[in-house]
């Protein structure tokens, strides 16, 4: 996802695990084949614009440090480093190796939790999903 810095590659970005589960904008055309990605931008200007994207972004980061998470994170990117060599070793290459172990790591419990989270601030701000 474009917002998630490399060094964290799904930590960051509460929407893009919200779309990768299911969430209202899962890609720009919707179920029904409806573009839907006006909403996805109005949904993430209001969630930014009430700070609920920080709180939330806020909460993934101190789940996932709790977990140990970005401790093995961080040990497989050691890892990666001395396998490959550091001098060998572009950041590129490195982020390519992690991003899908990260991703396919984050606890489940943690998405179920976020989902429910957006789902409930978009019903408290009378946004309906797509149909």
């Amino acid at each position: 996802d474009a917002a998630a810095p490399s060094s964290a590659p799904c930590a960051s970005a509460p929407l893009c695990l919200w779309r990768r589960s299911g969430g209202m904008a899962s890609s720009s055309i919707g179920a029904s084949g409806i573009d839907t990605s006006l909403e996805t931008s109005m949904f993430n200007k209001v969630l930014v614009e009430s700070g609920e994207r920080a709180k939330l972004k806020e909460y993934v980061m101190q789940t996932l440090t709790e977990c140990g998470w970005r401790e093995e994170l961080k040990r497989h990117c050691v890892e990666v480093i001395q396998n490959k060599g550091v001098e060998r070793v572009s950041v590129e290459e490195i982020t390519a190796e992690i991003a899908p172990r990260a991703r396919a790591t984050v606890p489940d419990e943690l998405k179920t939790e976020l989902l429910n989270r957006l789902r409930l601030f978009a019903e408290e701000q009378n946004m309906e999903p797509a149909k």
